[in-house]
């Protein structure tokens, strides 16, 4: 399944950075490895957050108006909270 192949991904990469973050490497930025690693953190929130949503049945279900999220959405997106519509509106505020 697509979310937990992602998961694992991130979990991987994460447990990399962590491995990293003790021996410094001159040629990469702390800065650089802070924000991967802040964003694969965030990933796996989402793709967690996702998973439980497949478990309790209400995967693919906008959290905002409740409707069905298309699942061509959902193919470039498995752990999109919101359908198109939605999500559109919330990046323009």
């Amino acid at each position: 399944m697509v979310l937990e192949e992602q998961y694992a991904r991130h979990h991987t990469q994460l447990a990399l950075l962590a491995r990293q973050g003790t021996r410094p490497d001159p040629t990469a930025g702390a800065d650089t490895a802070a924000a991967l690693t802040a964003a694969s953190r965030r990933a796996l929130d989402d793709l967690a957050r996702a998973l439980r949503h497949l478990d309790q049945g209400r995967y693919g279900t906008c959290q905002r108006c409740r409707t069905d999220i298309p699942i061509e959405f959902l193919a470039h997106r498995p752990a999109a909270r919101f359908c198109p519509r939605c999500d559109a509106a919330s990046t323009r505020r």
